[in-house]
């Protein structure tokens, strides 16, 4: 799944090649994948591309000075590819899951197209992933965590009434947005802070150093372009790889040497994920921190990046 260096290494690929655009059509290849009516955004100039945890968002203007808003979410297996001539979207490299290097492709379930004739292609093997059309942008709840409000302060806040494993913590997207299996396991690791912990149990000196473990992951993945692991799902929009796959610490890293202590690195099973959708009360877990964190996230002073 595509976390926040490779959506933000997914936006500053685009960014570039979209701003100004108009929108002449879109083609809506699986309903499960898009909401809205296109109706409502062709015509629209794409103004601003931007990112909030692990949603990329175009900002969109019409005649009448008003906006929408394209929001992308790639879920598990989600890809965007950019082609600047519609007619002729072939990449250098075999696009992963669509059996060629050609657009469209047996994945791609919304083309959006540009009056340049450029297009994006939205690829989605196992169709979680959506981009719905909204008046405002579909923000998580969570603080981003390049968000100058992640603080270790904020880590406190979350962790010191719960006894839930720090790492699920870290990868609930309605408390921190942002994180997922890979920077979640690498930043752990760089902070010598076992997954399975409950989160009460961290001291003050080790909540400054996961804070700063999650800030230095997260940074590093995205000055490599995000991380294309051992399957190759994640592509940047011109077909290219990542490259932060060669510096995982621990993810992806399973029977292999720790490279602090030399000894095997042990996979250790988490609570599934499917959990996090259970009432805070079966995970002790104190509504009134909720409501403090999202209050922090629901401020008009949001910062997109």
């Amino acid at each position: 799944m595509p976390e926040l260096p490779e959506v933000e290494s997914i936006k500053n690929s685009l960014k570039p090649n979209i701003t100004g655009k108009i929108i002449k059509d879109i083609d809506i290849l699986s309903s499960k994948n898009f909401v809205g009516n296109k109706k409502d955004v062709i015509g629209n100039k794409i103004t601003s591309v931007y990112r909030y945890g692990k949603v990329l968002v175009f900002k969109l203007e019409k005649l009448d000075k008003l906006y929408n808003y394209l929001n992308i979410h790639f879920k598990l297996s989600g890809q965007m590819l950019y082609a600047k001539n519609i007619n002729n979207a072939i990449f250098e490299n075999p696009i992963p899951f669509t059996g060629g290097n050609k657009m469209p492709a047996n994945t791609t379930r919304v083309i959006i197209k540009f009056t340049d004739n450029s297009a994006i292609f939205f690829n989605d093997l196992r169709k979680f992933g959506w981009i719905k059309i909204s008046k405002q942008p579909l923000i998580p709840k969570g603080i981003d965590v390049l968000d100058k409000r992640f603080t270790p302060i904020l880590i406190k806040l979350l962790t010191h009434k719960t006894r839930r494993p720090v790492k699920v913590l870290l990868m609930d997207q309605d408390l921190i947005t942002g994180i997922g299996n890979i920077y979640a396991n690498d930043s752990l690791y760089l902070a010598g802070i076992h997954p399975q912990r409950k989160s009460n149990s961290l001291n003050e000196s080790e909540i400054k150093k996961l804070h700063k473990a999650i800030i230095e992951e997260i940074k590093k993945g995205v000055k490599d372009k995000g991380s294309s692991g051992a399957d190759e799902a994640f592509i940047l929009p011109d077909g290219s790889r990542g490259n932060h796959q060669r510096s995982f610490l621990v993810y992806q890293r399973d029977g292999k040497l720790c490279k602090k202590c030399k000894t095997i690195i042990k996979k250790v099973p988490t609570l599934p994920l499917v959990i996090l959708n259970f009432p805070l009360v079966i995970l002790n877990f104190p509504l009134v921190i909720l409501n403090k964190v999202k209050d922090l996230a629901t401020k008009r002073s949001v910062k997109y990046y």
